[in-house]
């Protein structure tokens, strides 16, 4: 153990990465706080612990940490100004092929990386603060915490803004990723050709996309709030992309533009993808399904989304794909030119389905389960796909109006792209929070939108109502008449 004071007087401080060399593995090196500038490399198993927050500024050039040795670990600095040229994927901390590494109560900001892990197992990246580059084009900021060839680490409870992805992975398997909170990126979570990973109380919240996650199989998804995913024309909680052995459950999707979408998911012979027990709630689309998605959606909640079900062609993940590194081009999973609604997927197992907020059947016999199928024919979310101008009346009270009004006079229905034969009666899985559930500004902003409703869903519906008025004044008068 060295001594925190080492090196005397302010002015003539010892450097770190001296004390780092006269240390013995084994040690932990102590550093009180201050102003560091300089870079350094811990290239032997002790642990560098700060005291009061000092500071290491890397001057904008490279790496401020790199870690070579297993076994060791840094924690409670902030780590400031590394390198800002992409190619060099310069970060905050980057551990390069040592495993066994502990990453531990940092702040790091204005660095292009955060945490950056190589070619390491068992490594630990916990309670860190990674603050990016808001100044900088989401498209060319770095991942708040990037792990490549990594496998069994964990990374948990850090907090992640102004990154292009959270958490990326790369060709890492059997990995931890609980109770972080990602927002203000492009990705909250992103996986690529990684397999065997779970993902667990976490929060991926107003990003581009809270988690992307393609050619990636045997992944566990359970409890984490995605929400407020709305950003740019492609907002999406989840994207499942070629993904196989899925499993979701006790997940909340909450006000993003598409909760869920799937596309060859799953898509090996034998592969399964379940989701159970989540919430979708309050999207513009609940879960969007390409025709190569056979999935098993059972017990799960859809709660006023606009529309809860969408057969989808490749607009979605064409937009996305089209951002991505990879360059990849989605396959055309449409017939005719017109999205087809997938073949095999399993809306009901055991006489059970999904809760639907909007199902208006019945139950006899007081099981639990609907005695009519659920068969969506929503009139608003139907007119909405024809025409975007009504997404300025969604959520309010306007929308509730014609839906109310389509059931007592079907004027205008569309067709049902699925049918649930087991809608549930009341919902499973996470409860919508009282927030959720009553958001007053937008109460306040649905009651002025009444005031100038009547004529602008007039004119985007194209409803006579001076016919419907001449009509019930012939109908009043033969009443008088008799």
């Amino acid at each position: 153990m060295t001594d925190p004071q080492a090196g005397g007087a302010q002015g003539e401080r010892q450097s770190i990465q001296s004390r780092i060399d006269a240390a013995a593995p084994g040690d932990t090196v102590f550093v009180e706080a201050g102003v560091y500038d300089e870079r350094i490399v811990i290239d032997k198993a002790i642990k560098l612990k700060g005291m009061n927050d000092p500071v290491i500024d890397g001057g904008n050039e490279g790496d401020v940490v790199v870690m070579t040795a297993s076994g060791a670990s840094i924690s409670d600095f902030v780590l400031r100004n590394g390198g800002k040229n992409i190619s060099q994927e310069a970060a905050g901390v980057k551990v390069d092929g040592a495993d066994e590494v502990e990453i531990v109560g940092n702040r790091i900001e204005d660095t292009r990386f955060g945490i950056y892990l190589l070619d390491s197992a068992g490594s630990t990246i916990a309670y860190n603060t990674v603050d990016l580059e808001p100044e900088v084009d989401i498209g060319r900021r770095g991942y708040a915490i990037y792990l490549w060839a990594t496998e069994q680490a964990g990374v948990f409870n850090n907090t992640l803004t102004n990154s292009s992805d959270g958490i990326h992975l790369e060709f890492s398997d059997h990995n931890t990723i609980g109770e972080n909170e990602a927002t203000n990126g492009r990705y909250g979570l992103h996986f690529m050709y990684s397999d065997g990973n779970k993902v667990i109380g976490n929060v991926f919240r107003d990003n581009l996309a809270g988690a992307v996650l393609m050619f990636s199989h045997d992944m566990l998804l359970k409890d984490n709030e995605v929400s407020g995913n709305r950003r740019g024309a492609t907002g999406v909680g989840a994207l499942f992309k070629d993904c196989d052995d899925v499993f979701a459950e006790g997940n909340s999707f909450l006000r993003n533009k598409f909760g869920v979408t799937v596309e060859g998911t799953p898509q090996a012979v034998g592969s399964t993808a379940i989701f159970r027990d989540n919430l979708f709630a309050l999207n513009d689309t609940g879960i969007g399904l390409m025709s190569n998605a056979p999935i098993t959606f059972v017990e799960n909640a859809m709660i006023e989304n606009t529309v809860q079900v969408k057969a989808m062609g490749g607009e979605l993940a064409s937009g996305l794909l089209a951002s991505h590194d990879s360059g990849l081009a989605p396959r055309d999973t449409s017939a005719n030119g017109a999205p087809q609604p997938p073949q095999g997927i399993a809306w009901t197992t055991n006489g059970r389905g999904n809760y639907w907020s909007d199902y208006h059947g019945y139950d006899r016999n007081g099981d639990g389960v609907g005695d009519i199928p659920y068969e969506p024919q929503p009139p608003f979310a139907g007119a909405l796909a024809d025409n975007d101008a009504l997404r300025l009346f969604q959520f309010t009270l306007a929308q509730e109006a014609i839906d109310m009004a389509a059931d007592m006079f079907p004027l205008y229905r569309y067709d049902a792209v699925m049918a649930d034969n087991g809608p549930l009666m009341s919902p499973p899985g996470p409860a919508l929070s009282t927030e959720s559930e009553l958001d007053r500004g937008l109460l306040a902003v649905s009651a002025l939108l009444l005031a100038v409703s009547g004529l602008a869903l007039v004119a985007l519906l194209d409803i006579d109502f001076s016919r419907l008025t001449r009509g019930l004044g012939g109908r009043r008068a033969q009443e008088d008449g008799a």
